[in-house]
């Protein structure tokens, strides 16, 4: 774990071979947190929070860190219907009930977000606290739009300069104050 996580590979409800990053202790004696990305999203982009949260030397955390289906390390799903909030909440659980974890803290960004508020519906006492970034209990319909629309319209990458392009073109704009490195 020289890293400082570890990659954990689980089974979802129907089969597929899902991924998660883990940081920190299992027992630490604090709540794990569970982060949970974006819709295009992966795992990677709570690195550098999750590092920090589970190396405080007062409360280290625990943290589980999720690809969905079809994102990250996790496997594709051959069933576009299955790429949808419930089915991926039902996943989050099945990898919470394979690390043994029954609550939690949570951080979900903007489809994550939305991943929660299921959770809340399907399994309210897993929810310890939440914490939504990009996301609210009302959904405007101009960001659905503005999602919609760099989804549908973004080329496949063949390389990963490409891919840091496509998305560095559609989100320059958006957050001016990135490095190179964060785009990295």
């Amino acid at each position: 774990m020289s890293s400082g996580f570890s990659d954990f590979l689980y089974a979802s409800p129907d089969g597929l071979e899902l991924h998660a990053r883990i940081y920190g202790e299992a027992n630490s004696g604090h709540w794990p947190v569970v982060c949970l990305p974006g819709l295009t999203r992966n795992c990677r982009d709570f690195h550098d929070l999750a590092l920090h949260l589970s190396r405080r030397a007062q409360t280290p955390r625990n943290i589980v860190a999720f690809d969905y289906r079809g994102r990250g390390q996790s496997a594709y799903d051959p069933d576009i219907g299955h790429y949808n909030v419930g089915v991926e909440a039902g996943d989050v659980l099945a990898g919470l009930a394979a690390l043994g974890i029954e609550e939690a803290a949570f951080i979900g960004t903007s489809r994550g977000g939305l991943i929660i508020h299921v959770l809340g519906a399907m399994r309210p006492a897993v929810l310890r606290a939440i914490v939504l970034n990009d996301i609210g209990p009302v959904l405007e319909a101009g960001g659905l739009a503005h999602i919609r629309s760099y989804v549908e319209r973004a080329p496949k990458p063949k390389t990963r300069a490409e891919a840091l392009s496509a998305v560095r073109g559609a989100h320059g704009s958006d957050f001016p104050a990135l490095t190179e490195a964060d785009w990295e």
